[in-house]
């Protein structure tokens, strides 16, 4: 074999194919696709209620905040945003305001919404998807495994 082939060869595997290729991330100019999450969410599990609220896009950030209770106690809270970070999309959260853990955005569309953080214990991937009810919410390690969906409707005005 001639050295212009093995070069070419070895050259062809270092790119790789095209499938081997990773996903573009979304980016900053995708974050008006998410308008939908906006506004008011509510789901009833026994006699907890679980209320998350999204804010209007404004500057760089949607602010986001989860509040579980039932007529006793509050049970969890957290604050979130979807927010530029580094050109591309993030979705950073603070569960019961402890210190923020940030997941980079992998999918962006008007009806989905995928982020990610495998160095994350659980959950490791966020997925929100606009539903005809309304939206669900569903956490899971990367592999899809350990997954818990929360399933919200839009509560009235």
């Amino acid at each position: 074999m001639s050295w212009k082939l093995a070069t070419a060869f070895i050259v062809l595997i270092a790119l790789g194919s095209p499938q081997d290729a990773q996903p573009e991330r979304a980016t900053s100019q995708d974050t008006p696709k998410l308008a939908w999450i906006v506004g008011t969410w509510e789901r009833t599990e026994g006699n907890k209620t679980t209320i998350e609220h999204w804010l209007p896009h404004a500057g760089t950030t949607i602010m986001g905040m989860s509040h579980t209770y039932d007529s006793k106690r509050t049970y969890f809270f957290e604050f979130m945003r979807i927010a530029t970070h580094g050109g591309r999309i993030a979705y950073i959260v603070q569960p019961g305001g402890d210190r923020p853990v940030l997941f980079r955005a992998v999918k962006v569309t008007e009806e989905e919404a995928v982020f990610e953080n495998p160095e994350h214990d659980h959950p490791q991937r966020i997925r929100y998807e606009k539903t005809e009810q309304g939206m669900t919410a569903t956490i899971s390690l990367m592999d899809g495994s350990k997954a818990t969906e929360f399933v919200f409707k839009r509560r009235a005005k």
